[in-house]
């Protein structure tokens, strides 16, 4: 447990590996006490995703999750990867004092993805109704 971890920055995850994302969850989730958190990602056009990586958040159980106390979310460079998405949805369906959540979205996401995304975080559920989301392109 990290109950110490206020504010956390990672540069330069890549969710398209297992043990990257296996990472991030890892240090999230330990730290109840977490306020802040901000996420550069890396994004690589032409690294293949893991069929692993892909299916991570389908495969485990993430009821135990509890993000009480985040209220800050910013991830830049978002790729609209399936993994990035669903570590997004988990992060907001898990914290119910999240009040602001930037995401700075990769220029090279088409602007038909981007109304996919868009449209598929309008229909997914927040533990706090009240959030501010704001996507822009970086």
């Amino acid at each position: 447990m990290l109950p110490h971890l206020r504010d956390l920055i990672l540069f330069g995850p890549s969710f398209g590996k297992e043990d990257e994302i296996r990472f991030v969850l890892f240090l999230v989730t330990s730290s109840p006490n977490l306020k802040k958190l901000k996420i550069e990602m890396n994004y690589n056009p032409t690294e293949a995703i893991s069929q692993t990586a892909n299916s991570l958040f389908d495969l485990l159980d993430y009821s135990y999750v509890k993000l009480d106390h985040l209220d800050y979310l910013e991830i830049t460079n978002f790729s609209n990867m399936k993994p990035e998405m669903d570590f997004l949805k988990l992060v907001l369906a898990k914290s119910p004092m999240l009040k602001k959540v930037r995401i700075v979205i990769n220029n090279d996401v088409s602007a038909t993805d981007e109304v996919k995304m868009l449209k598929d975080l309008l229909w997914n559920p927040c533990a706090y109704p009240g959030v501010q989301i704001k996507c822009e392109r970086s």
